[in-house]
């Protein structure tokens, strides 16, 4: 004995529908306007002589697979706040990694007068201080790449700010100890008892 299911279309429609809301590119007027033609497919087919099941699978293949829609909704549901978000963040990037540099010229400021040698640490970042163009530089080729593409996600910025905010602080804290290492280095070679009252 042969089992068999009756098609539901309502809830087959309904499963079609989320999956297209799952997409960040279709809006929900998008959605909408497509479950109409689907809807308005499905009637004209059944009133040939389809049954729902059928009428349903042509006409979710006429309106298309949501692989294929995403990428044309995507270029015209693009989301001007996710560019001036991922703008921004260029911007706080650069200008955070400019800062650095600023910063790493202090150490040679700190011990010119001492005539003592910097840290290793401290000439070694001193050295390398012009890899900070690196950062901003791959971020500028991610956006420009994300502007071409003309389709961006609606999230697509948040893991852009949380990389760049990373890779800042992690700078930051490299930075911070090569700027500290020279202080401790000249407190250590201050004579006995200067720094005692």
């Amino acid at each position: 004995m042969a089992i068999t299911t009756t098609f539901d279309l309502s809830l087959a429609i309904q499963q079609w529908r989320e999956k297209l809301v799952q997409s960040p590119h279709f809006k929900a007027e998008n959605v909408a306007e497509l479950e109409s033609h689907v809807r308005d497919s499905v009637v004209t087919l059944q009133s040939k002589g389809l049954s729902s099941e059928e009428s349903f699978l042509i006409a979710t293949r006429r309106v298309g697979s949501v692989e294929n829609l995403e990428p044309e909704y995507g270029k015209v549901n693009r989301n001007p706040r996710a560019m001036i978000s991922h703008g921004l963040t260029l911007m706080m990037l650069s200008v955070g990694c400019f800062f650095l540099w600023g910063m790493l010229q202090l150490p040679r400021m700190m011990v010119g007068n001492t005539g003592l040698p910097l840290p290793a640490f401290t000439s070694f970042l001193i050295n390398l201080k012009g890899f900070l163009v690196v950062p901003p530089v791959l971020a500028a080729v991610y956006f420009l790449f994300i502007w071409l593409r003309r389709t961006i996600l609606r999230h697509s910025w948040v893991g852009f700010f949380a990389t760049s905010v990373g890779i800042l602080i992690l700078l930051t804290i490299v930075t911070t100890v090569a700027l500290v290492l020279p202080i401790i280095d000249l407190m250590n070679h201050l004579p006995a008892g200067i720094l005692v009252r």
